[in-house]
């Protein structure tokens, strides 16, 4: 069964559903690897300037998707232990490395690109001792390159850090002596030209001197147990807001700023459950951020609410505000009812050259492709 062209009215809380069929993208699939994976990036991995996929023990170099073995990682429990694969010349040899991290291992490391395909790629470990659920390369030093490490640690024993990449080796930089919780995220909540850092419980503001200053917290909301959390001035009020998905239960929503101050609700989706990662991004080109999730498979091995259901992977059309503030989201399935979900990263990028924006799924059940058929490859 497929469904597409629906948008989303917010409300209060309530959704109301209306048709919007006009404004879909045609995706083809292409499954690339059977096999289970959690992660995926893309990255010009031989330096040949295509961009390549990164998943798990693998990375399938363009344009047919040859699979090449890079490294090896720990698989128990149903899970392989690479939750992020994230694209960074750590060593600034001019090739792209992988930073990655992992939940059983306890583990956030980087693996060194050697320059030569065939060849076993040399693990860095950049630190340990606590359970990593997922890292963002994000932009802490505002320069307008998302090259700084934020991990969300999945103990609130562990101290809130990032990392940021000095002379070829990671800097540890400690915000706070805790984590917040399940979820993480950068954003200029306050527009004073610093970005954030947002958790699950609020937010720390970020000094003059992200290295040595403090980071003040503000515990403005309370938003449960997360995936990724975005920064976005959602009904255009000066404000900003911030849109996130539950990671382990139903809903994909935006949090209010209001103007007394206090944090409103609105649920775009809560029609299906765990919407782990999502990824915020000008899908079709109109200017405005669109959201691109999906139905990770077997999240926690069948004990979630709604992990049985049928898998899906959709985007969500942001149009502007009415003059009155209300919003709307268009929801478009591009997958629904098979082995295709939208597991712990979704990259999207032209990776194919051809103007338009695909993106990749990678999880227990495959790694995927969704390739835009808007415009046609050169």
């Amino acid at each position: 069964m497929r469904f597409k062209g629906w948008i989303l009215v917010t409300v209060g809380a309530v959704a109301m559903a209306a048709t919007r069929p006009d404004s879909d993208i045609a995706f083809a699939k292409h499954m690339l690897d059977g096999g289970q994976n959690e992660a995926a990036a893309f990255a010009d991995i031989n330096h040949d300037g295509k961009l390549d996929i990164v998943s798990g023990e693998n990375w399938y170099e363009a344009p047919k998707w040859t699979r090449h073995h890079f490294r090896s990682a720990l698989f128990t429990s149903n899970y392989i232990d690479d939750f992020s694969d994230l694209p960074l010349d750590v060593n600034a040899d001019g090739k792209v490395d992988i930073v990655s991290c992992g939940w059983f291992s306890k583990s956030l490391w980087w693996d060194e690109n050697p320059g030569t395909t065939g060849a076993e790629w040399k693990r860095h470990e950049i630190d340990s001792g606590f359970n990593i659920e997922f890292c963002f390369l994000v932009d802490l030093n505002n320069d307008g390159k998302k090259q700084e490490i934020l991990p969300q640690f999945g103990n609130t024993q562990a101290p809130l850090a990032w990392y940021e990449v000095v002379n070829g080796k990671t800097v540890k930089h400690v915000v706070a002596a805790k984590s917040e919780g399940h979820g993480i995220g950068v954003g200029d909540i306050n527009k004073d030209g610093r970005n954030d850092i947002l958790t699950p419980n609020g937010w720390y503001e970020a000094p003059a001197d992200i290295r040595t200053g403090t980071w003040t917290f503000h515990s403005d909301w309370k938003l449960g147990q997360t995936g990724f959390i975005y920064a976005l001035d959602v009904n255009a009020d000066g404000r900003m807001d911030v849109v996130t998905s539950m990671a382990h239960d139903y809903g994909v929503f935006w949090q209010e700023n209001t103007a007394s101050g206090e944090w409103k609700k609105h649920i775009i989706d809560d029609s299906w459950s765990q919407p782990h990662a999502m990824t915020m991004v000008d899908l079709n080109g109109d200017g405005r951020q669109d959201l691109v999730t999906g139905k990770r498979f077997m999240a926690h091995n069948g004990k979630d609410p709604g992990e049985r259901e049928p898998l899906g992977v959709y985007w969500y059309e942001y149009l502007p505000p009415d003059a009155k503030g209300e919003v709307e989201w268009v929801k478009h399935t591009v997958d629904y009812g098979g082995r295709t979900g939208g597991g712990m990263g979704i990259p999207v990028a032209d990776i194919d050259g051809d103007g338009d924006l695909d993106f990749a799924v990678g999880g227990k059940s495959g790694l995927f492709l969704f390739e835009n058929l808007t415009k046609k490859p050169k």
